[in-house]
Order: structure tokens, then sequence, then C-alpha cells
């Protein structure tokens, strides 16, 4: 019987499951897509029981992969992208499809806030108000739903959400907690004064613990419907970027990673907060540090995007053939010359973080010709996401000389093409780790939770490995940055139009 850890993943693309042995090694791993609702431009919303039923049917493929099943599990994780506030109500019932980070809706409320509380936002929570955080989210519940916002009687995140199914309790972690802008970091405990902006009693909000933290037990009904152990202990997980990044081996200050997910973030881990106005500052997963993110909106989501919009047949042929679909557009993407021959791509599909915390950007392919076609498409979308997350390197920058230790991780960096245009963008050396997703960083969160290993340190010297080192060309790196630049100039004169085009269309 081998012993084994848990992580389970609630991506917002899709859940990933994974249980590994105790050095590392993957037993069994299974992924299930699930939609977000766009009613509105700009809008992005889950209905949470997709996120239930993603976990069922993950977990129970696990199981059919591993020959002992469930014998010799230890402990669990449940990880899950941050700010996605899931309203109760008395019930325990939804109120409402949860508002995704990605949604851009809470434009207007950022505004006012920022011209109330400004500072007093900044100095409390380290961030500006932008429509990633819950506190506009729920300002716009307030103000829109004014029925569901007095029907709140508790608040979980999707994480917690989840993880409440299977063992009961009511808590969060303080990298979640940090992502909702009510919590005071510095005090770790909820922010009176956060709160009250928008009138939120503090009962609402669950208990706070350390993401390692052992907080609750696989209960009844849940071992049931998942045929995992009753009793198995549950730590309190993270946000999926802090695990992600845990899982890339990032335990030391300084360290860059580059995340290819549904969103694009570069962060750095560091020893204490740097709040700036440009990033976001989050505790770390591991307890005493801390990791300063930027990021762009649409990332994966964007490639995902156009396979949906230019490859919808060719991904029905390619999956009945047991093919992925990514491949052929990695394939296309690749025939065509670096700079997809004058085709630029602005990944702004869904508003835009990191640097411009804009939510009325909009996204576009800019110096279209007749001499483009699909491919030119495929490439030209791959390079602009790389260009964005160079925006996000130079704010990183500003602050942190050290970019030598970086590695890449998501979805994403499973192409070998885009890590190395990523790498011949930013004209630096990048590593690809073995295993870095969220779900394998929380089964090792939870071992290090379950007392399997000593510390953070020990599991990540004991079970992460690098598969590969990608090393840029330079002479492409220097073709790109003219490419950069005009991206750029773009972008800097697209602001009053991206001004006037929400306007006429919101009227």
């Amino acid at each position: 019987m081998r012993k084994k850890l848990l992580g389970i993943d609630l991506g917002t693309g899709g859940c990933k499951t994974t249980f590994i042995d105790l050095d590392g090694n993957i037993c069994a791993s299974s992924f299930k897509e699930y939609p977000s609702e766009h009613h509105r431009p700009g809008w992005s919303e889950q209905d949470p029981s997709l996120w239930i039923n993603a976990l069922l049917d993950t977990v129970k493929d696990c199981k059919s992969q591993m020959s002992d099943g469930f014998s010799g599990v230890i402990c669990l994780a449940v990880t899950a992208s941050t700010h996605n506030a899931v309203l109760l109500d008395k019930h325990g019932e939804v109120i409402r499809r949860c508002i995704m980070w990605n949604d851009q809706r809470s434009g207007s409320q950022c505004e006012s806030l920022k011209q109330q509380y400004d500072e007093t936002i900044f100095r409390i929570g380290m961030q500006r108000p932008t429509p990633t955080w819950t506190l506009p989210q729920l300002m716009w519940v307030r103000e829109n739903e004014p029925e569901n916002y007095a029907k709140i009687d508790r608040i979980m995140f999707t994480k917690d959400y989840v993880r409440s199914w299977l063992t009961g309790d009511f808590c969060t972690d303080v990298v979640d907690a940090q992502g909702s802008l009510l919590y005071d970091a510095r005090e770790m405990k909820w922010s009176p004064e956060l709160c009250g902006m928008i009138g939120l009693p503090l009962h609402t909000l669950p208990e706070i613990r350390l993401s390692k933290e052992i907080v609750g037990h696989v209960q009844a009904e849940a071992a049931r419907l998942t045929g995992l152990p009753e009793g198995l202990p549950v730590i309190a997980g993270c946000s999926d970027t802090a695990a992600e990044d845990f899982s890339a081996g990032a335990t030391k200050v300084g360290q860059i990673i580059v995340k290819l997910a549904t969103a694009g973030n570069v962060n750095v881990v560091a020893d204490m907060p740097n709040p700036h106005s440009k990033t976001f500052t989050y505790p770390y997963s591991i307890e005493g540090l801390w990791y300063t993110v930027t990021a762009t909106n649409s990332c994966a989501s964007a490639y995902r995007w156009l396979r949906d919009s230019l490859y919808c047949g060719d991904k029905a042929a390619c999956e009945k053939n047991g093919e992925e679909v990514y491949r052929l557009m990695d394939e296309e993407a690749s025939s065509v010359p670096l700079g997809a021959r004058g085709l630029i791509f602005h990944p702004f599909l869904l508003g835009e973080r990191c640097p411009y915390f804009n939510p009325k950007a909009r996204g576009d392919f800019f110096g279209l010709s007749m001499v483009h076609s699909r491919p030119h498409f495929a490439r030209a979308l791959l390079e602009g996401v790389a260009f964005s997350l160079y925006d996000c390197l130079q704010v990183l920058a500003d602050f942190n000389r050290n970019l030598e230790d970086i590695a890449i991780i998501g979805g994403g960096a499973k192409s070998p093409l885009w890590s190395q245009i990523i790498c011949d963008v930013f004209g630096l050396e990048v590593k690809f780790p073995r295993n870095a997703e969220s779900s394998y960083g929380g089964a090792l969160l939870a071992g290090v939770g379950a007392g399997v290993f000593q510390s953070e340190y020990e599991a990540a010297e004991k079970c992460i490995k690098m598969n590969k080192t990608y090393v840029p060309n330079m002479e492409n790196h220097e073709k790109y940055l003219k490419y950069y630049k005009i991206y750029k100039e773009i972008a800097d004169a697209s602001f009053p139009i991206w001004e006037n085009l929400a306007q006429i269309a919101n009227e």
C-alpha cells in the first residue's frame, strides 16, 4: 500500500485532481473542464455546483487509475483561483452565480472607492481597488442587487466552498483572505474599516487560518459520494497561484514564477510585503514569506477563445482521434515566422490588469492584411500574451533586480513553442519544472500540514525537479523588442478609444 497525498484544484477553466506519493511521483491525475458564463461584455460568472460535479468526476477517475484505490491517502488540500466570493443565505444555499476574479463589471465601484477611500484601502489592504477584488464586486451586488445583498449570511471563496462541502468547516486561509481586499494582513484579521465601506457584517466572513493547517475531516456524506475515506484530514489550502508557485520550487526570496494559466502572472517571492500601485501583494502559503504578483487577465483563456472561435471543427476531430487540438494550433503557429508577418495581438479580452488596470481595455489583432491566415492568428496570440507578460516583468524590475532565477508553469507552459516565445521575448533563461501545477503544490502542502514533511523547504527539496531549461535566442529577442515597442504604442494610443467604445456599447 502506497502512502499518498491528494490535491484538488478548482481553476477558472476546470478542476485538476492529483494524487502523489511521498517522493513526489504522480500516482493519478484527472482534469475536467467547466465553463464561465459571459452574459454581458466584461462579465464572468460560474455556477458553484459545477465545481462539486467536477471534483466528483475527477476524484472517481483518479481512483480508477490506481490499483490500490484510495488506500494510504494521508491528507487532502483544496486550492482554487482567488477573489471569487460565493454568497450563501441563512439556509446555506447559494444566492447567485459566483462573480469571478476576471469579471470587470465593478469598474464604476472601483472609481467610487478610489475617490472616497483610496489611501485607506491601500494602507490596510495593500492594493488599489480594481474589479479583480471581492470588495468592489460586493459593492456592485449591493448597488445593483440589493435583495441578494440583504440575504448574505456567509461568504466563502471558491476553495473554501468546496472544502466546506467535504468537511463542513467555515474558514479560509491568509492568501484568500488577502484576495478579498477586506483583510488587514499586517494584523491578520478582517478589517472593520474595509468591511464598513460596504456595510458588510464581520460575522459573514470565515475564520482565518494558515494555509497548511488541518481545519477539518471528510464527512460521511462526502465520503459516500466521492469514495474518499471518512475522516481524511483536510488542510485550509490556498490560492491556485500560491500552490503553483510552491510546486515550482519557489521557496527563496527573489525567485520569479511566470504562470501561463487562465490568467498570466509574473510573480516574485519576498521576505516582506512590498505594496506597489501596479502589483498585488499577498502572504505566501509558506509561512513568513510573501509574494508580489503582476498579472494579465487573459492568457491561456485567450488561446482557449481562439480554439473555440477558429478551431471548433478541428477540436471535435482531434478529440475523436484522442488528440489535443492545442497541439495542432501550436504546429500551425510554428509554421509562420516570428512576428506573424506584422500581426500584433493585445490579449485584453476581459479588460486588463498590469500595467494598465483598465476594465474597459479591449483585445485586438492589429496589422491584419490579405497575407494573413489562421496560423498567423495563432502565432500572434501567443506572442501578444508574451508581450503582456513582458509588461509585467518590467514592473517587477523596478524593485527586484534579480531576474536570473525564473521558472515557467501553468497549462500553457506545456507548449514548448509558447515557452520558447516567452524565453525569447524576455531574453532570459527560463526553467520548466516537472510537475508545476496547483493540485501538485496543494498535495505537497497537505504533506506539510500532515507532518509527512517537516517543512515546505523539505517537501520542495525532496519532490520538486526541473524538466528543462529554455535558453533565449538573442537575435529573436532583439526582433521581438521592435514588435513590443509597437505593441506598447498601440495600447497607449487606445485608451481614449476604449473609453469611447465602452460608452457606445453600454448605451
